[in-house]
Order: structure tokens, then C-alpha cells, then sequence
């Protein structure tokens, strides 16, 4: 719990999302698929490790205050209780063909997954941060900013080295903040919520 950043009075904008973060397990898993993918295909900007995350909601640019008074909020809700998941496949949107993103999806208890997101949501609703009408729970790998087809090599490949990993159990979720740097993103945790176990 980091109640400093909130400071009384403070107005500066913080760039935030709400999070459940992975087993080292599965990250590391993950990073090495990644380096294997590097030289493969230059044209994606992988993501590093330790911003390996499943997002339930992206908040942009919010005033410190309503980032703390949406935290308190946040620990006043039924978020449910803990729940499995499990990686599984390589995706892409808009497709894996063309993809301006390619991702890992997520298995298991993903009614659970999305009863918390929609916690989340209505929550930060309530604040007047911007709705998102549709979840597509998944784990962002890469990105790319070209739109033409990826060569269909290396497509294929992906499809072939779909990743599997085993479950592991959701216990907490977390606000994180966001700052965007020439090397990537730092991300930092504010504040974590535990589910009911």
C-alpha cells in the first residue's frame, strides 16, 4: 500500500491501470518465448518482463487525488474471491496475420476473470473514468506499428510455438502506475487488493 503518492491537495496526473500480475513462473516462461521471437521478427516491440500483466482496466491520465479516492473505493468492494487461470495459444488483434498487437490468452475461470473485471469497471465508472464496453482478457506480448502482414513464416511459427503453461491462482489485483520512458514503461505498484481465498 502506498498511500504517499495521494498526498492531500495533489493534483499532478498519474497514468494508471488496474492489474493481476503472473507467477515469476510464467513470466520467465513468457520472456524466453519472447527472446526466441526477437530476431525472428524486428518489426514487433516486445514487451519486457516486468511488464507482463494482465490488464482489467486502463485509467489514463488521472488526477492524484481521484487515483487515491478510486483506491479507497476499490477497497471497499466485494471483489470476489480468488480464482484459477492458466496461459494458453498466441493471438493477435486485429488478427494474427496483420496484428497491430499479438498476445497469450488466458483459460480457467474466466467467468470469475470477468465478474472482477466488471467490479472494476463499475467502479471506475463511478468516477468518470472512461467505460469500456468489451473485456478480451489476454496478455500482451508485442506490438507493432506497421499493419501489413506479418511474413507468413514467421505467422506459422507463432501458431506452431503456441505457448501452454500451467494454472495459477489470482489472489490479489493491483493499481499500477505507469510512466513512459525512452527505454519502455516503469511500472510501479500504488496499492494491492486481495480477493477473499
Amino acid at each position: 500500500m502506498v498511500r504517499s503518492a495521494f498526498g492531500r491537495g495533489a493534483s499532478k496526473p498519474m497514468r494508471v491501470f488496474v492489474c493481476a500480475k503472473l507467477p515469476s513462473s510464467s513470466v520467465c516462461a513468457l520472456s524466453r518465448w519472447i527472446a526466441l521471437r526477437r530476431a525472428e521478427c524486428p518489426g514487433v516491440r516486445w514487451v519486457s518482463a516486468d511488464t507482463i500483466h494482465i490488464t482489467l482496466k486502463f485509467c489514463g491520465e488521472i488526477e492524484q487525488n481521484t487515483v487515491g479516492a478510486l483506491c479507497a473505493q476499490l477497497g471497499k468492494e466485494d471483489l470476489g474471491n480468488a480464482f484459477r487461470l492458466c496461459i494458453s495459444g498466441i493471438g493477435g488483434f486485429p488478427s494474427l496475420s496483420s496484428p497491430r498487437v499479438i498476445w497469450a490468452g488466458i483459460k480457467g475461470q474466466t467467468a470469475e476473470l470477468r465478474r472482477l473485471w466488471y467490479a472494476v469497471e463499475s467502479c471506475a465508472r463511478s468516477f468518470g473514468i472512461e467505460e469500456e464496453r468489451r473485456f478480451s482478457p489476454h496478455i500482451t506480448l508485442g506490438r507493432r506499428k506497421d499493419t501489413a502482414p506479418l511474413a507468413p513464416a514467421f505467422a506459422a511459427a507463432l501458431l506452431k510455438d503456441a505457448i501452454e503453461l500451467p494454472e495459477w491462482t489470482v489472489e490479489e489485483i493491483i493499481m499500477m502506475e505507469s510512466k513512459l520512458t525512452p527505454g519502455g514503461a516503469i511500472h510501479t505498484p500504488l496499492e494491492r487488493f486481495p480477493l477473499k481465498k
